[in-house]
């Protein structure tokens, strides 16, 4: 099936859910991905704002501020940039529509790595790939910061597949955690 049929597919699956599942799946993939090893003490985030009823992850966010970690979110300029956001009202409606940080919010630095990012996507593939809305803009980001940033997708379990066409500028996930599973490029669950 081409990508744009399985990202249509999956939208509209995942704008049926029901709000209550979306709580209670959204609440058990954040508790499961904060109790792994990737999980950072110390450093810097990356986090996404949800749309469209993509997994919730203002747990996340309250967990790693409680914590002392610094949390970047993505503003949507030539690709995406990261900013670190100190709380909630530091984020403002951008330009497509998604709560992005505010302009006064410190970019990250281009020489500095985030020590994890949670990406979002529309589906997934066991073999950690992902496909988005189809802007590429985290493939973009992905493509320089891959080897330096560990980056987990966040998904609900009927989102993974078991395989998709993938095309070269794809950039593969180090894993993607879903409320049932784990799926990684080295071991299958944790």
């Amino acid at each position: 099936m081409p990508k744009k049929d399985i990202r249509q597919n999956k939208l509209n699956e995942r704008l049926s859910l029901d709000p209550v599942k979306i709580a209670e799946y959204s609440q058990q993939i954040q508790d499961r991905i904060m109790k792994t090893p990737f999980w950072p003490k110390t450093g810097k985030i990356g986090l996404y704002y949800p749309i469209k009823n993509e997994v919730l992850t203002l747990s996340l966010f309250q967990k790693a501020l409680e914590t002392g970690l610094q949390v970047y979110f993505p503003r949507v300029e030539q690709g995406i940039s990261f900013y670190e956001v100190n709380g909630p009202d530091e984020l403002e409606k951008g330009s497509w529509g998604i709560a992005e940080p505010q302009k006064h919010c410190d970019p990250l630095i281009e020489e500095e790595n985030l020590d994890l990012v949670i990406v979002p996507g529309v589906a997934f593939s066991k073999s950690c790939f992902r496909i988005g809305y189809g802007k590429r803009f985290y493939d973009q980001f992905l493509d320089n910061k891959l080897h330096k940033t560990t980056a987990i997708g966040l998904a609900y379990d009927f989102q993974v597949l078991d395989d998709f066409p993938v095309d070269s500028w794809d950039q593969p996930l180090h894993g993607i955690m879903t409320e049932k599973n784990y799926y990684s490029l080295h071991v299958q669950k944790i």
